[in-house]
C-alpha cells in the first residue's frame, strides 16, 4: 500500500553525523491536523545478515561483545554496506571476515526495514550454502568470541529459552530456518 506523502518538512536540520550514523532533527507539519512537530530520524547504511548453512540442519553463528548492551551475543554474521559496495560483496566479505567460511551459493533471500519510524535504512538477507573454510579475517573494531556450529533445532529451542536477543538475527531464523 502506498500513500502519497501530506507530511511537508519546513526544516531538515543534520545535528549530528559520523561513520555509522547522520541524526537528523526535522521540523514538519503534520497533515491530519495541520501541527508542526519536531521529529527525529537517522541514515545509517544498509546492512547484510548472511545465515550460512554447513549442511540443511547447521548453521554457522558468531558470538560477538555488544558495547551497548555489555554482552556477548549469539547472532549470524553480518555489517554495514560500505559506500560505493553491492549487497553481494557486502555479503561475501561479512561472512568471511566474521566466520572464515566462503560460500559457493549466496542468494539473496529478503529485504526489510528495521525500524520504519526513525530510519530509511534497509537489512538485506542473505542464505549461504556449500562452505569452504578459510580464515576469519575480523575488523579491528569487532570483538568476536567464538565462531559455532548449531543445529537448527538447538537453535529454535535457545530461542525459546530466550538466549537469542538480537532481532536481526531472530528475524533472519524466521525467514530461513523455519
Amino acid at each position: 500500500m502506498n500513500i502519497s506523502n501530506n507530511w511537508k518538512t519546513l526544516e531538515n536540520n543534520r545535528i549530528y553525523e559520523n561513520r555509522w550514523i547522520t541524526l537528523y532533527q526535522d521540523k514538519v507539519q503534520v497533515s491530519s491536523s495541520g501541527n508542526t512537530i519536531e521529529y527525529t530520524w537517522y541514515k545509517s547504511p544498509d546492512v547484510v545478515i548472511i545465515v550460512p548453512f554447513l549442511d540443511n540442519n547447521t548453521v554457522v553463528m558468531i558470538k560477538q561483545f555488544r558495547y551497548p548492551l555489555q554482552k556477548i551475543l549469539l547472532e549470524f554474521p553480518a555489517g554495514h554496506i560500505e559506500p560505493g559496495e553491492n549487497m553481494m560483496t557486502t555479503a561475501k566479505r561479512e561472512l568471511l571476515e566474521e566466520t572464515g567460511y566462503l560460500a559457493k551459493t549466496l542468494d539473496h533471500v529478503y529485504s526489510y526495514h528495521p525500524s520504519v519510524s526513525k530510519s530509511r535504512q534497509i537489512v538485506h538477507l542473505f542464505k549461504a550454502a556449500y562452505l569452504t573454510k578459510e580464515r576469519p579475517k575480523h575488523e579491528p573494531i569487532e570483538e568476536i568470541t567464538d565462531i559455532e556450529a548449531i543445529a537448527v533445532s538447538q537453535l529454535k529451542d535457545l530461542i525459546k529459552e530466550k538466549k537469542v536477543e538480537n532481532a536481526g538475527t531472530l528475524i533472519a531464523y524466521l525467514i530461513c530456518c523455519v
